[in-house]
């Protein structure tokens, strides 16, 4: 453990703190319950896009770095079933806290890859509405403050700027999915793909 440490001290170590910004295109998922003649596993999910902006720090090594982030983030959602429109407007303060791998480590390119936990915490002014209406039973208030997902990616460095693609698997409810609780319809287990560009300050 000694000789370990001794040998990451000797690393080249380097620390980035930067402003970001992007777009991300969403994919809910729906529970299976039924209410109303509507069972939420029969609609169909269409991709829906949103934005992102926020900061970043990175600190590391030469080859490994970890970077946690802190967004604003708007996803989109939608979900069909004949008559039934879903349309989920989702507000949200999202932490990824992420380890990745330079690739390829120039002094004026890299090439990366990351992955991560990243943590969303739902904001007020977020909905989730029925053929465009908005009903107590779809009230944001009814489901999870926090919700978690799951990132990977890739990204390349040029200079101060940095260009970053990924891709995000919800790991945990927006809702429960309870009936009893009124507080079913969208699960939000869906995908999320997201781009985004950066600059570091320092």
């Amino acid at each position: 453990m000694t000789v370990l440490l001794s040998t990451f001290a000797q690393l080249p170590f380097t620390f980035n703190l930067g402003l970001k910004g992007g777009i991300n295109s969403s994919k809910i998922t729906t529970d299976n319950a039924t209410l109303s003649g509507y069972t939420f596993n029969d609609f169909k999910s269409e991709a829906q896009s949103g934005y992102h902006i926020g900061a970043f720090a990175r600190l590391g090594g030469k080859k490994i770095y970890f970077q946690p982030e802190l967004l604003y983030c708007v996803k989109k959602g939608q979900s069909i079933s004949g008559m039934t429109d879903q349309t989920l407007n989702l507000k949200t303060i999202q932490v990824p806290v992420l380890l990745g791998f330079k690739l390829i480590d120039l002094k004026l390119a890299s090439v990366r890859v990351f992955t991560g936990p990243a943590m969303s915490y739902v904001l007020a002014g977020s909905s989730v509405n029925v053929n465009d209406v908005r009903t107590p039973l779809f009230d944001i208030k009814n489901f999870k403050n926090n919700v978690w997902d799951w990132q990977l990616g890739g990204g390349i460095d040029l200079g101060m700027l940095t260009f970053d693609v990924r891709y995000e698997w919800g790991i945990s409810n927006l809702s429960g999915g309870n009936t009893s609780n009124m507080n079913m319809g969208f699960v939000n287990k869906g995908n999320t793909l997201s781009f985004s560009v950066g600059i570091k300050f320092i």
